[in-house]
C-alpha cells in the first residue's frame, strides 16, 4: 500500500513531529511512505527512515484557509503522480483542504488528532477542519479513549473513530536511581505547560522539610521564558534550563517527573518518563495523563488547578522512596501498551496491512 502523511512541517521539535516520524518509520516496514509537507523548513528534527519519500506543497509560506484551492489541486495531483492509496492527515487544521484532495483523488483519508476536541487554541481553522473531517474523512485517529468518546459525542462524525495512543521510547534497562534528588518538567514554556502554577506549588514543597536536597528543573523554550525564569529565580532550588534533544540525559538524573499542564493530547513526556522508570506526579487534566498514570500504581493524579495537591503529591513520593521504587518498576511495565510494536500494530488494523 502507498501511503501519504500531510503534515505542515517536519523541522520542528515537538511531540507531534516526533511521533510523526516514529510511526512513518514503522510503517516503512509494511507500507511504500511519503512524508508530504506544505512548507519546508529545514530537515527533519527527527530521524526519518531512509525509504520513506519526501515532497513540498509551497516554497512558502500560505494561509491554508485562503490558499486552500491551490493546496487542494497541488495535493491532489501530488496523490495521482504518487499513486497513493490512503492520506493520513495530521493535525486537523488541515483537513480544510487534504480532505477534499483525498476524495477528489478517490483515496481512503484519515485524520489524526493530536490535542483533544474541546482544545482549539481559539483557531476557528481548527473547529472548522473538524467538522470537514467528522463528516468528509473516512476515519478519525485520536490519541486517548477519551477523547475518542468525546469526539463520537460532540462530532457525531460519520467517519470511523479510533484510539491509537502515542508510542513510548524502548524501556531503559538502567535501574531507578533512589537517590537521584532532582525533579523534571519538560516542555514548551507557554501557558498550556502550566509552569506558573508548577511554580507556585514549588514553594509550598520548598517551605516542607520533606523536600530537603530536591531541586527543581524545568527545560524548555517557549514564550514565557523570561517570565518563568523570573518567577524561579524568587525561589531556592528551582531552575529554567534551555531546551534540550538529548532527554535520556535528563531522566537519568531526575528522581520524578512533574506535570502541570492545563491541557494535553497525549504527553510524550510522560511516555518518556515512564519509559525511563521515574516516577510520576500530574495534574489530571481532561485527556493524556489519566492514560498513562494508574493512580497509586504508577504514579499520581492531582484534580485539575490543585496546586497544593500538587506540592503535596511531590512531597509524598519525596518522603517515601519504597513508592519511587515501586512506581517505577509498574510505570515501566505499563508502557508494553505504547510500545512501538503494538502501536504499529494498531496503525496496520486500521490501514488493513
Amino acid at each position: 500500500m502507498r501511503v501519504g502523511f500531510v503534515i505542515h512541517t517536519i523541522g520542528l521539535m515537538g511531540g507531534t513531529e516526533r511521533t510523526c516520524c516514529a510511526v512513518m518509520n514503522g510503517l516503512a516496514d509494511y507500507a511504500d511512505i511519503t512524508l508530504i509537507e506544505v512548507l519546508s523548513e529545514g530537515p527533519p528534527a527527527y530521524p526519518v527512515d531512509e525509504r520513506i519519500k519526501r515532497a513540498v506543497l509551497s516554497a512558502q509560506h500560505v494561509s491554508l484557509l485562503w490558499s486552500a484551492p491551490k493546496l487542494i489541486m497541488r495535493l491532489y495531483h501530488l496523490i495521482k503522480r504518487k499513486k497513493l492509496e490512503a492520506l493520513v492527515v495530521v493535525e486537523a487544521t488541515h483537513a480544510l483542504y487534504a480532505v477534499a484532495a483525498a476524495r477528489l483523488a478517490g483515496v481512503r483519508c484519515i485524520v489524526w488528532e493530536h490535542f483533544n476536541y474541546n482544545v482549539d487554541l481559539g483557531k476557528k481553522k481548527r473547529r472548522w477542519g473538524r467538522l470537514i473531517a467528522a463528516k468528509w474523512a473516512n476515519d478519525i485517529v485520536t490519541l486517548t479513549h477519551r477523547d475518542q468518546s468525546i469526539w463520537q459525542q460532540k462530532a457525531r462524525p460519520k467517519a470511523q473513530v479510533h484510539c491509537i495512543p502515542n508510542m513510548a521510547p524502548s524501556v531503559s534497562e538502567k535501574p531507578y536511581d533512589i537517590a537521584a534528588r532532582t525533579v523534571l518538567a519538560l516542555g514548551r514554556l507557554s501557558p498550556q505547560k502550566g509552569f506558573d502554577r508548577l511554580l507556585q506549588a514549588w514553594k509550598l514543597v520548598e517551605e516542607d522539610p520533606r523536600s530537603a536536597g530536591w531541586k527543581l528543573t524545568i527545560v524548555g523554550e517557549g514564550p514565557q521564558k523570561t517570565r518563568l525564569t523570573e518567577q524561579a529565580a524568587t525561589l531556592e532550588r528551582a531552575s529554567v534550563g534551555p531546551a534540550q534533544k538529548d532527554v535520556a540525559a535528563l531522566f537519568a538524573q531526575a528522581g520524578l517527573m512533574v506535570s502541570s499542564s492545563r491541557f494535553e493530547g497525549l504527553p510524550m513526556v510522560l511516555l518518556e518518563a515512564a519509559a525511563f522508570g521515574v516516577p510520576i506526579v500530574a495534574f489530571d487534566c481532561e485527556t493524556g495523563p489519566a492514560e498513562i498514570i494508574i493512580p497509586d500504581q504508577t504514579g499520581i493524579l492531582v484534580p485539575q488547578n490543585d496546586v497544593a495537591g500538587l506540592a503535596e503529591g511531590l512531597l509524598n513520593l519525596m518522603a517515601n522512596p519504597e513508592k519511587r521504587l515501586a512506581f517505577s518498576r509498574e510505570g515501566k511495565d505499563r508502557m508494553a501498551l505504547f510500545s512501538r510494536d503494538h502501536v504499529i500494530s494498531l496503525w496496520c488494523r486500521m490501514l488493513g496491512l
